[in-house]
């Protein structure tokens, strides 16, 4: 079938051309039947890709812990997260983007969701394992019963996995059960789940309804993963990017990564409400209505070089009675012209 921009699809048609052009339709048909995917590592990144991520969490490790960060028996029944490494080194801001990894993720949340965290894992030989669950970043029974994902996972393997090697596990097609393991389920799953086996400079992708964890170590090394997870717009990041990012790092990313860390939304709202300007300023592909809603090209790796900005300081207590008419003003004219833009053409 042909596929064309469909403006019935919206950007989900644009963004379907792009998977295609990756090979990733039957990655798309993977989280569809049994909710989690493998991308080899020729359809990832160039092997230097591997190599540069590799050292840079080698570097982090040893910045964190000490010169003997990587010394053998250091990590021995250890399976520890290493949290908010986004601006540690570029090279996380630059898997964040990652076309295969990015756009499989916009295929179960929407092609404008948001960065929630960017983490490491490091498990060394032993027992310990992660136990069978989902990823939810609501616990309530009625978040669970959701049809669609809220957000879902990325890892980004940088040693081989395998069962021996302590691999992700996967109960395929539990996401089809809306729910969290109970006690019993997870016993009965922990050595039942399906061992993730990948070459290192693959990448997984599940959303949040599937059970995984992970097997116990028994090979000596360490198995190191990389991990970006992407939550829809609505809900908050597990992580303060917002708050974090500087110029200096919108600059040197593309659009897309302004989007990603959530630098355009309206929300919060003070008395105020929302900064209208800033909204209908946003570039294509950054925020969540009006002009930062469009498409931005996974392809699309020009550096921003000034095009997007940090978020300003506000004041939330502040009431700016003629402000507030101005926005009203500005909200009326833009509606207008989206109307008058949709309508046909003998409306016109």
């Amino acid at each position: 079938m042909n596929i064309e921009k469909w403006e019935s699809a919206g950007p989900l048609a644009e963004l379907y051309i792009e998977l295609k052009a990756l090979g990733l339709e039957t990655n798309i048909a993977e989280l569809e039947a049994f909710g989690f995917t493998v991308v080899p590592p020729e359809k990832v990144g160039p092997k230097a890709f591997l190599v540069e991520a590799r050292e840079a969490l080698e570097r982090t490790l040893i910045s964190l812990w000490g010169a003997d960060a990587l010394a053998p028996g250091r990590w021995d029944n250890i399976n520890e997260t290493h949290r908010f490494l986004l601006w540690e080194d570029p090279i996380y801001q630059k898997l964040s983007l990652n076309p295969a990894g990015l756009g499989l993720a916009q295929y179960l949340l929407g092609t404008d969701c948001t960065l929630s965290l960017c983490n490491a894992w490091v498990k060394g030989p032993g027992e310990m394992r992660t136990s069978i669950h989902g990823d939810y970043l609501d616990g309530s029974a009625e978040a669970r019963l959701s049809f669609v994902n809220v957000n879902c996972n990325m890892h980004y393997v940088l040693s081989d996995y395998t069962k021996e090697d302590g691999a992700l596990s996967m109960v395929p097609g539990s996401h089809r059960w809306r729910r969290q393991p109970t006690p019993p389920e997870i016993e009965y799953w922990a050595d039942r789940a399906h061992p993730v086996e990948a070459a290192a400079g693959s990448i997984i992708v599940w959303g949040n309804h599937t059970w995984h964890g992970s097997y116990p170590k028994k090979t000596p090394g360490l198995r190191l993963t990389l991990q970006c997870e992407y939550v829809r717009r609505r809900f908050q990041p597990e992580e303060a990017y917002r708050e974090t990012v500087t110029q200096e790092a919108l600059d040197r990313n593309p659009i897309r990564f302004a989007g990603l860390v959530d630098a355009y939304n309206h929300y919060p709202f003070g008395k105020c409400d929302q900064d209208i300007e800033r909204v209908l300023s946003a570039p294509s592909g950054t925020g969540p209505w009006h002009a930062g809603a469009g498409y931005r090209s996974l392809f699309d790796d020009e550096p921003a070089n000034g095009r997007t900005t940090v978020r300003p300081d506000y004041d939330y207590n502040r009431h700016d009675g003629l402000y507030h008419a101005e926005r009203r003003r500005m909200m009326l004219e833009r509606v207008k012209a989206l109307r008058k833009k949709s309508a046909p053409e003998e409306e016109k």
